[in-house]
């Protein structure tokens, strides 16, 4: 299952603007954005366990919201960019965090791994994908994928 961590509308603005930023001087105007972190969860939890974690261990209540369905931005006709490390790398946020799940649920989940989402409403997504690979990718450790949300 994944997990997606969210900062609060009223705590994101510094970092929703220097993503804008970061996609302009790749030649992508972009009209707004929403970021989250991105847990995916390998494990045979019940959906309450899934809950406690995203409640409890991955966010921080006052300014961090989670989801167990990923995609619920509020952002209307944006294109959704997933970014995870390849399977081949080694992911030293996900090895942390299995650890912590292992410490608080008491079983160890078969693997964690860390990612990012990045919501863009823009007017290319040719574009966007230029300025993705320009700017949120190295190729060589990893892997993404963009879809309209």
């Amino acid at each position: 299952m994944i997990i997606e961590i969210w900062t609060k509308e009223k705590y994101a603005g510094n970092e929703e603007a220097s993503f804008i930023g970061r996609l302009a001087h790749a030649g992508l105007k972009i009209e707004a954005a929403r970021l989250s972190r991105l847990y995916r969860v390998d494990a045979e939890f019940t959906r309450d366990e899934f809950d406690k974690l995203g409640s409890s261990l991955l966010t921080d209540p006052i300014t961090e919201r989670y989801s167990l369905s990923p995609g619920k931005t509020g952002l209307k006709d944006a294109y959704r960019v997933e970014v995870w490390l390849k399977e081949s790398v080694t992911d030293v946020v996900g090895e942390s965090v299995k650890e912590a799940i292992t410490g608080v649920m008491g079983k160890a989940p078969g693997a964690v791994r860390f990612g990012r989402a990045y919501y863009v409403r823009c007017d290319s997504e040719v574009k966007l994908k230029h300025a993705v690979t320009r700017t949120l990718v190295n190729a060589v450790v990893n892997k993404f994928k963009i879809e309209k949300v």
